[in-house]
């Protein structure tokens, strides 16, 4: 068994311990299991001193998908204000999220919600990061916090609530010879994720290899891979995830899954969310759903992507993000021929080499049309979906610290550069064709003309 690479630990020591003290929040971090009554785990306003980039408060940054925003993500953000968090900003999918297809209400519906449930400043996560895989999804996310330049924490939920367990397992898949081992065992037909895994095993043992067992936990490994790999000055902070697991069908006393949600919007109405989301969110809802905002029609477009692949030339199924080389562009273009439906699509080209969620988002990207090459640039831009009085305060100090461009306004944020225009056009033209699976069709353009004000 191989030991964890020193370089690791330097790493997270050089690129964490300027902000106030790291190993203070490395350490007790292990203490935010218990929330009433929880320790105070970032250093009191009187003993922040340099490397705070906003005076005596401290700014946690939340990633996530709000999809909906519901009692969990209600329970992390207390978590964060109860161990010293001052100002919370969640940089949050928008029109499509991660696991590949439409989210369940608007995004701006979805970021009013979080900002009238606790959080003051919601970014949205640019398309080409917010429907990828794990990796490049954590990547675009802790990119913007990063470039705000004024984020000191990065809080988030998990399986194990364990920092030190979690960063082992960082540790480990950062190693080199644990990707290349990764790769050979991808020869075997299994996929990426298991390979990962197995090759944690091997090498670094049972229990670190179980963290990346669970879909929160991954994520929370790739949030510190990226951290270290972006040489961020931010620092970890992690509760262990409440409620009923990671997709679960059946809710909980108080929590719910967002799974379980999306189906109770789709079987029922938004009003079926009422026992699962805080009242706050409840009321965002209720209205969007009275103006036909929400819910998203699941199965609205299904007829359009399918139009829309059988259009395409077997050239340009090579060409979509995350294709690889392996064969998969040939047998999604045979899939398509073949289909009658979106669900026989999925079904007929998933395997266990390639798995539903990396379909999916093969043909919701063909779909919406995003280059490859998208997929390689950093975030360009912070784009402001929702705010109240205390974000005010974190855009003020990012005005300051940015080296990103951050503005609500789509239209100002496409004239900074080639790469702000590439991703803004592709943002429009998302929410436009999004837009058709709602009550109330949105005419096109929405995204740019859309108002903000503070709540």
């Amino acid at each position: 068994m191989f030991a964890l690479p020193f370089f690791v630990v330097a790493r997270w020591s050089l690129c964490l311990t300027s902000t106030h003290t790291f190993i203070y929040y490395y350490t007790m971090a292990k203490n935010t299991r218990r929330l009433p009554g929880m320790p105070q785990i970032f250093p009191p306003a009187a003993e922040q001193k340099e490397g705070n980039r906003m005076g005596n408060q401290v700014v946690a940054g939340i990633v996530a998908e709000y999809n909906p925003f519901h009692n969990g993500h209600a329970h992390l953000i207390e978590a964060a204000r109860a161990a010293g968090a001052t100002h919370i900003v969640a940089v949050m999918s928008g029109s499509f999220v991660q696991r590949g297809g439409p989210a369940c209400a608007p995004k701006t519906v979805r970021a009013n919600a979080a900002v009238a449930c606790g959080a003051d400043l919601v970014l949205e996560l640019p398309l080409p990061y917010a429907m990828a895989t794990a990796e490049r999804f954590a990547a675009g996310a802790v990119g913007i916090l990063g470039g705000l330049g004024c984020v000191d924490v990065l809080a988030f939920g998990s399986e194990c609530g364990d920092i030190d367990l979690l960063a082992k397992a960082a540790g480990a898949v950062l190693a080199p010879y644990c990707g290349e081992y990764t790769k050979n065992l991808l020869d075997t037909g299994v996929t990426y994720a298991r390979a990962r895994q197995k090759a944690v095993e091997e090498l670094y043992g049972p229990e670190v290899a179980e963290v990346l067992s669970s879909p929160n936990n991954t994520l929370a490994v790739e949030y510190l891979k990226q951290i270290s790999l972006q040489e961020l000055r931010i620092a970890p902070f992690t509760i262990p995830r409440a409620g009923a697991a990671h997709d679960a069908r059946e809710p909980g006393e108080q929590f719910a899954s967002a799974s379980h949600l999306r189906n109770l919007l789709d079987l029922e109405s938004a009003e079926a969310l009422a026992p699962y989301v805080p009242a706050a969110a409840m009321s965002v809802y209720r209205s969007a759903a009275a103006a036909g905002l929400m819910p998203f029609d699941p199965h609205s477009l299904n007829t359009a992507v399918l139009s829309t692949l059988r259009r395409m030339e077997k050239s340009a199924f090579s060409a979509l993000p995350d294709v690889s080389g392996e064969g998969l562009d040939n047998r999604l273009y045979d899939g398509v021929r073949a289909a009658v439906s979106l669900d026989e699509l999925l079904s007929l080209v998933k395997t266990k080499r390639y798995p539903l969620s990396r379909i999916r988002r093969l043909v919701w990207n063909a779909y919406l049309g995003v280059d490859a090459d998208l997929m390689t640039l950093p975030p360009p831009y912070a784009r402001v979906l929702s705010f109240n009085k205390r974000g005010m305060e974190i855009l003020s100090a990012a005005n300051r610290t940015t080296r990103i461009p951050v503005s609500h306004s789509l239209l100002k944020l496409a004239e900074k550069n080639e790469a702000c225009a590439r991703f803004a056009s592709l943002e429009a033209r998302a929410t436009d064709l999004y837009s058709l699976g709602l009550p109330a069709v949105q005419p096109c353009g929405s995204d740019y003309t859309q108002k903000i004000t503070v709540r």
